[in-house]
């Protein structure tokens, strides 16, 4: 946005933030959100504007998500699972369909296929991809279940295990029972609906054919371009400012990123977000001699991230596949919620041709990809969009439309709800024939109604 990327009043986003009228003809839905309040991050916010839709919408719609703090939402939230006892979590929540009596069961994760199939209830489930490479089913024992699911015994060792160093070890254990039972779950839910092209891929290679590409979202009003935040961010003018948000991580690349920062010398990168990489990336920037060059703005509250969007002349995401060399686990990028962002909030996007991100950024159209660890690819990159401001200007104009018309909350919502609602009158076995499948869908914003994507 700094060097005038800024997007025209004619590119605001054509979508709205109204739900709509309500429904006469709604029906009951028990969602599994393992992720939820009070905790916030991508998750999290995907599983709150699609309750808070639902609500707004007319549907009955109860959640189920881990023990923990109350936070007050206006549906019926229910604090019951475990963190580590996963058939000791079945029984409860086929427990609690008997209560709600859900005409459909949505689940954040594609875990608990088994309770579709013992209840005969129809599962829609999301897969960020994650849950296929590393599937974390704690306990994936029915022995000792219900014992490790005791409150006073989980706290302790929940508490110990975000105290480790190497929690990659306790991962990597039992990873085999955790992906058969994994798998066996996914091949018995009705739909799932995945987050890019890469992580259907991941679950075909598990023979799971029920699947749709669904990404997203982004709240595109709040994120977009307002003003240039340079100076209230204390960042510097005479600088191109690259920025990227990400959990500090190895397969964010941010080694890779710095690298070209230290070849180009009228650059300055801001890195938004924390992580146990820290240390050796504050260490690598004294020794490419960059210090003055690095703003590390540390973790951003998710409702102050855009104005860090704001004072940024590209967006940068340079991830790549990362094997751990002790347990094998694989750490991969299959979307990018944070290009979506990038996209809404007008910034000219650069990113790694790695997972799930050429579902996002479109080479040539939307925003500039290059290989996997490639230092020279992604300078040439850099350079480019510095140098052509008309290629900036038109990749920007095709991300910010493709945000509002692709990856909007709403849109994403009215998505969701044409899926439950077609798996509803089809049934858990017979919801397939409705959907083509391994297509992306689109909403049309006047219509409301889903037709084949891109």
């Amino acid at each position: 946005m700094h060097s005038g990327n800024n997007v025209g009043e004619a590119s605001r986003p054509r979508t709205t933030r109204k739900s709509g009228p309500r429904r006469q003809d709604t029906f009951r839905l028990l969602l599994i959100l393992t992720e939820f309040p009070p905790t916030f991050g991508g998750m999290q916010t995907h599983a709150v504007q699609l309750c808070r839709y639902l609500h707004e919408r007319g549907y009955h719609a109860e959640v189920a998500t881990y023990r923990g703090p109350e936070v007050e939402f206006p549906f019926p939230v229910h604090r019951c699972l475990s963190r580590i006892g996963f058939t000791e979590n079945l029984r409860t929540l086929e427990s609690l369909t008997r209560t709600v009596r859900p005409d459909l069961l949505y689940a954040s994760t594609i875990f608990y296929g088994r309770l579709s199939a013992s209840t005969g209830i129809p599962m829609i489930a999301r897969s960020a991809g994650n849950d296929v490479l590393r599937p974390w089913i704690v306990w994936p024992y029915r022995r000792f279940s219900r014992f490790l699911s005791t409150p006073s015994i989980e706290d302790i060792l929940y508490r110990r295990f975000r105290k480790l160093d190497w929690p990659e070890l306790i991962e990597s254990l039992m990873l085999n029972r955790r992906k058969a039972e994994m798998a066996q779950s996914a091949r018995q839910i009705t739909r799932i609906l995945a987050n890019s092209d890469y992580t259907a891929g991941l679950l075909r290679e598990l023979s799971v054919t029920n699947v749709d590409i669904l990404p997203g979202g982004v709240d595109t009003r709040r994120f977009h371009p307002l003003r240039d935040t340079r100076d209230e961010l204390g960042l510097p003018h005479d600088k191109h400012l690259l920025m990227t948000a990400c959990r500090m991580v190895p397969k964010k690349g941010l080694d890779l990123l710095m690298r070209a920062v230290a070849k180009l010398p009228d650059t300055h990168l801001l890195i938004a977000g924390e992580g146990r990489q820290l240390p050796k990336c504050s260490a690598l920037a004294e020794q490419l001699g960059i210090t003055g060059r690095v703003t590390f703005a540390g973790c951003i509250p998710h409702e102050d991230l855009q104005r860090y969007y704001w004072a940024a002349d590209q967006f940068v995401l340079a991830s790549r596949e990362h094997v751990d060399p002790r347990t094998g686990l694989r750490d991969v990028e299959t979307m990018g919620r944070v290009l979506c962002e990038a996209h809404a909030a007008g910034v000219p996007v650069i990113a790694s041709r790695s997972g799930g991100i050429p579902s996002i950024v479109d080479h040539g159209r939307n925003g500039l990809l290059f290989e996997e660890n490639d230092l020279d690819g992604l300078i040439h990159s850099i350079e480019r969009l510095h140098g052509d401001r008309n290629l900036s200007r038109y990749l920007v104009n095709e991300g910010f439309n493709d945000a509002a018309e692709k990856w909007d909350w709403a849109v994403i919502c009215r998505s969701h709800e044409r899926i439950f609602r077609a798996a509803c009158v089809s049934g858990p076995r017979d919801a397939s024939s409705l959907f083509v499948t391994g297509s992306a869908f689109n909403i049309t914003a006047d219509a409301g109604c889903l037709s084949p994507g891109e």
